[in-house]
Parts: structure tokens; C-alpha cells; sequence
């Protein structure tokens, strides 16, 4: 370890240690993206390999996933950010050129209001997407026409199961998220399995962010919820809504679960939702549930970015969203742009899990409008 060099050039692995100094900088942002907490950087540090500097009186988040080294959002502080993207070049560019990697050295996840403290004249910026943000009482109620095909799959689960919804507690609850998230990865592998090796590998590499959050949710002081779930039998006169806080999980089955933090003054960010992909609807109640338990008192709910890709941004506009926070990725004019390969750029894509739509055609279903996965992922998580 004492030979590698992004360590020489003085970065560091993100720990729960730097949790503390990382809000204080993010708390200095007024309209932060999805991609901007402490929680995403600790729980995907390992899959994407982030690590961090501070220059100049700013933090500087790298990542070094696909191979290159690269700054994964602008340098945040309140001192001269100039200056200190100047310095990130120097620490990417060095690595890079070592590396067989010369000309790579970009900034990903920029938003609007980080970019607008930079001279534009002096950099390449090129658009890289945008996170979805919704009115939170309209995901509460899924009311009016255009959200009637939701609302009809949430009611469908309501009709067809018995349902139990607790908070995430990891030494009730864990053992079974991850039984639940080997399922979901076994079904989602199995829908997909014609597809290339970039959708397997990002599977992978949320399966491991999971994980992390699973074990490190209390003391990253994000919000988790659990769905204990039982199908209806016909003439079966017990309520659908049994909510008991000491009933026994059997023969409940736990069928989803599901994480969120704050962002910023009014925001509430969806980092993970997984379910069975064979419980229709639970997708949406779970999105639905989540927002009107946990984060009724924010009124915007932020589900993360498209990813890129069609389907995924069709989704996200049918939940009808009331703002799109930009993201950028910059470079020095001076230099010509890279091309890079699409897989680099799904294996950074937001660092959000998929929520499950089940409303798409095959071969990509995507649900509530934050993150892939195939839910068909289930679907940000």
C-alpha cells in the first residue's frame, strides 16, 4: 500500500473518520446535487475507488474506477476554486500521464452553481445529464391524470397483499436486506442476461455500495425503511394494513427496502429502493410510502439522474418533475476533448440505486423516477 501512487500524490481513501469535515463543506452549497453527501462518496469508495485532497481551502473528491484518475465534482470551499482546480489538474494529469491515460483528466458532476464560481472562457463544458426533482406531495398522492398508471400499480399492490412497514434497524433488519438484495441481483442478472458486461458490472458495484449502507446506514445518519409483505388469499377476512410493530415477520416476507437523506435546505435525496421484482406495484407504494413517512417536511424529493439513457429519462419526465438540477463535466480549453467509453461513464453514473417501475417494456423496466435498476433492476436505485 505504501507504493501506491495516488497515496504519493497525497490522496486519501474516504473513512467514516472524515465524515464530519466533508458535511462542513457540502453544508457551504446552496443547491447541491444528488452526488454531493458524504454517504455516496463512503458507500461506493470502494467500487469507484474515491479519494480526496483538500487544496487551497477546498475539498477535492477523485475517483479511480475505470482506470484514470478524475475529479468526481468541482473543488468546493470559499476561497479561490480557480486555484485549486488548477491544482487537481496537476494531480490528475500527473497520474494520468503515468499511466497511459494523458489527456483524461476531467471534472464530472458539476452543477450549475459550482460552475458559475469558475471562468467558463477557460474551460470545455459539455452537459452530462441532470437530477430529477419532484414535489413531494404529488409522490405522496400520485394524484391527477398524469400520474394515473402509477397510482393504479401502487393500488394494484394494495389490493393484491398484506404489507408491514418498519424503519431500518440493522440488527433486525440487515441479515434479510441482504438476502433480499442476492435475490434482486439474481433476478435482475436473469432479465438482462443479453446484455453486455457494463449493466453486469454495475450491478455489482450497487451491490456492494448496498451492502455498505446496509451496515453503516445508523451512523451515516441516513433514513432507511423496511416492507414486510403477504399475499392475499381470497375470502381471507384480515386487514390488508397490518401494521403491528411486534407482529412476527412469519410468514411475512421482507420484499423491500429502501434509504434517503436530506440535501440541502429542501430537498430529500432517494439513495437506494430494492424489492422483489416479482411483487408488482411494490415498487411504487415503497417510493410513494417512503416520501409520506420520512420526508413529507421537504418539499422537493430528488431521484437522481438518467444515467444517459432514454428509457430511464422518459420515466423520470412521466413523474412529471418540477425542476432538473444540470450536471457538466469540464476540461481546460486548451485541451481537445475525450471521448470517454460508455462504460467509464455508467460505472460513475450517480452513485443512486434503482427504485422499479415495471411500467416499461422489456428489456429495460424502470419504475418510481429514481434510479435504474432492472426492475425490472426494481426502478437511481
Amino acid at each position: 500500500m505504501d507504493d501506491d501512487p495516488l497515496l504519493g500524490l497525497g490522496l486519501h481513501p474516504v473513512q467514516l473518520t472524515d465524515q464530519a469535515m466533508f458535511n462542513a463543506y457540502f453544508q457551504l452549497l446552496n443547491d447541491p446535487l444528488s452526488d454531493y453527501t458524504f454517504s455516496q462518496l463512503f458507500t461506493w469508495g470502494n467500487s469507484l475507488r474515491i479519494l480526496w485532497k483538500e487544496l487551497h481551502g477546498h475539498l477535492c473528491v477523485f475517483a479511480n474506477g475505470t482506470g484514470d484518475l478524475t475529479l468526481l465534482m468541482p473543488p468546493i470551499g470559499q476561497a479561490d476554486p480557480a486555484r485549486a482546480l488548477a491544482d487537481a489538474f496537476q494531480v490528475m494529469d500527473a497520474y494520468n500521464d503515468a499511466h497511459h491515460a494523458h489527456g483524461h483528466s476531467r471534472v464530472e458532476y458539476v452543477s450549475e452553481e459550482l460552475l458559475a464560481r469558475l471562468d467558463r472562457s477557460r474551460l470545455l463544458v459539455q452537459p452530462m445529464g441532470a437530477d430529477y426533482v419532484y414535489d413531494v406531495a404529488r409522490m405522496i398522492d400520485l394524484a391527477g391524470g398524469d400520474l394515473a398508471a402509477k397510482r393504479q400499480l401502487k393500488n394494484r399492490f394494495l389490493r393484491n397483499y398484506r404489507f408491514r412497514v418498519e424503519p431500518y434497524h440493522a440488527p433486525r433488519h440487515r441479515d434479510a436486506c441482504i438476502r433480499l438484495l442476492r435475490l434482486w441481483k439474481c433476478q435482475a442478472d436473469a432479465q438482462h442476461a443479453a446484455e453486455n458486461t457494463t449493466s453486469s458490472l454495475k450491478r455489482q458495484k450497487e451491490t456492494l455500495a448496498c451492502q455498505l449502507t446496509l451496515e453503516h446506514a445508523h451512523t451515516l445518519g441516513i433514513k432507511g425503511l423496511v416492507v414486510y409483505t403477504q399475499p392475499v388469499t381470497p375470502g381471507d377476512p384480515t386487514p390488508l394494513n397490518t401494521q403491528h410493530p411486534d407482529a412476527s415477520p412469519d410468514p411475512w416476507s421482507l420484499s423491500a427496502f429502501t434509504f434517503g437523506e436530506p440535501l440541502g435546505a429542501d430537498q430529500s435525496s432517494i439513495l437506494i429502493e430494492k424489492t422483489d421484482l416479482n411483487v408488482r406495484g411494490l415498487a411504487q407504494f415503497v417510493f410513494s410510502e417512503f416520501c409520506r413517512l420520512c420526508w413529507a417536511d421537504r418539499p422537493l424529493v430528488n431521484a437522481g439522474d438518467d444515467w444517459g439513457l432514454e428509457t430511464l429519462a422518459w420515466t423520470k419526465m412521466s413523474y412529471r418533475p418540477v425542476k432538473l438540477l444540470r450536471k457538466y463535466t469540464l476540461q481546460p480549453a486548451s485541451r481537445s476533448a475525450v471521448q470517454v467509453p460508455a462504460s467509464a461513464r455508467l460505472a460513475r453514473t450517480a452513485f443512486q440505486v434503482g427504485k422499479p417501475d415495471g411500467a416499461l417494456p422489456a428489456p429495460v423496466l424502470i419504475g418510481a423516477p429514481g434510479s435504474v435498476t432492472h426492475r425490472p433492476l426494481a426502478s437511481r436505485g
